[in-house]
């Protein structure tokens, strides 16, 4: 009799955990809150999308989907479904920002124009190493004449080697 009594609480412990998982997976058998939750991000930390969020009963992806299901139930259309997540979570909320304002275009263009830059300036710095280097006529390098002092040098070096032999 006790170990009935233990394999019936294991059970109920299994179906009560089943059902409170489950509860937070309930708005993603709805087609619709998956693909416009796809499009909006989860501000948990995970960078992933709403729909996306793997983390099990996620403090901000599972408030978000339920109230996509509440609008998609009400009969929203889409713009209106992102009008009000925006105006409860702001812009950023969206995976892809924003085409109007200046704020959100230069997110879209900044990373192309640094590319660019950053090009051009090893374009130029390419060709001023480039001027530097004297060239003879025939396309070699020229050999700088020795000075005294190198001279000097030179044979002291040449001296201390032949010694070392």
């Amino acid at each position: 009799m006790p170990s009935r009594l233990k394999l019936r609480s294991k059970l109920l412990l299994a179906l009560l955990l089943t059902g409170a998982l489950m509860q937070g997976t309930v708005p993603l058998t709805n087609e619709r809150v998956r693909r416009l939750g796809d499009m909006l991000r989860c501000k948990c930390g995970c960078q992933a999308s709403i729909t996306g969020c793997n983390m099990i009963n996620c403090h901000f992806a599972d408030p978000v989907r339920m109230e996509l299901l509440r609008l998609i139930d009400a009969g929203a259309s889409d713009d209106n479904i992102f009008a009000s997540i925006q105006a409860t979570y702001g812009k950023d909320i969206m995976q892809k920002p924003p085409s109007d304002g200046a704020f959100y275009l230069m997110g879209w263009w900044m990373p192309f124009a640094v590319l660019a830059g950053g090009l051009g300036l090893l374009y130029l710095v390419l060709q001023s190493y480039r001027k530097r280097r004297p060239l003879t006529s025939a396309g070699t390098d020229v050999v700088p004449e020795a000075s005294p002092d190198l001279a000097k040098y030179q044979s002291r070096i040449d001296k201390d080697l032949s010694d070392l032999e």
